[in-house]
C-alpha cells in the first residue's frame, strides 16, 4: 500500500477509534505542534509489516479521552489514574486496525515498544480534540 494510502487510512482509524472509543470527535491539524506535557504510547507492532505506532495526547485531553472511554465524569478520581492504560488501549488498536488493514491474512503481534529501529517510512499526524492536542507516529519497515 502506497504511504499516501497508508496516511488516509490511518487518519479515518484516528476518527474512528477516538468517536467509537471516546465518543470524541478530532479535526486533523496541518502541522506537528509540540504538546508541553503529554501522556504518551507507543506498541511495537508485527504482521504484514513491521513498525512502532507512539501516541502523544496533551495531559487535560488525555483525562477528558479517558474519562469518556471509562464512562465516569472527568473530574473523577479513575479517570485520572486510568489514563496512561487508556492511552495505551488507544494505540495498541489503532496499531491492531492499521496492521489487519495493509495485510488482512498474517497475523497481528504487538508489544510493547522496547528498541529503536531505522524506519523505512515515518507518518505523523495531529488532531485537535477535547481541547487539546492528540498526536499519532507510525513508523513502518
Amino acid at each position: 500500500m502506497p504511504i499516501t494510502e497508508i496516511d488516509a487510512a490511518l487518519e479515518r482509524l484516528v476518527h474512528h477509534a477516538l468517536e467509537i472509543m471516546c465518543f470524541a470527535e478530532a479535526e486533523r491539524l496541518p502541522s506537528l505542534p509540540a504538546i508541553g506535557t503529554p501522556v504518551e504510547a507507543s506498541i511495537d507492532f508485527s504482521g504484514g509489516r513491521t513498525g512502532r505506532l507512539q501516541l502523544a495526547i496533551d495531559a487535560n485531553a488525555a483525562h477528558t479521552l479517558s474519562a469518556a472511554f471509562l464512562g465516569v465524569e472527568a473530574g473523577h478520581p479513575s479517570a485520572a489514574s486510568e489514563t496512561t492504560g487508556v492511552v495505551q488501549e488507544l494505540a495498541h488498536v489503532l496499531a491492531g486496525r492499521l496492521v489487519t488493514l495493509l495485510d488482512p491474512a498474517v497475523p497481528f503481534e504487538a508489544k510493547r515498544s522496547t528498541a529503536s529501529r531505522k524506519p523505512e517510512t515515518t507518518i505523523g499526524q495531529a488532531f485537535q480534540v477535547c481541547a487539546g492536542t492528540f498526536r499519532v507516529t507510525l513508523q513502518v519497515s
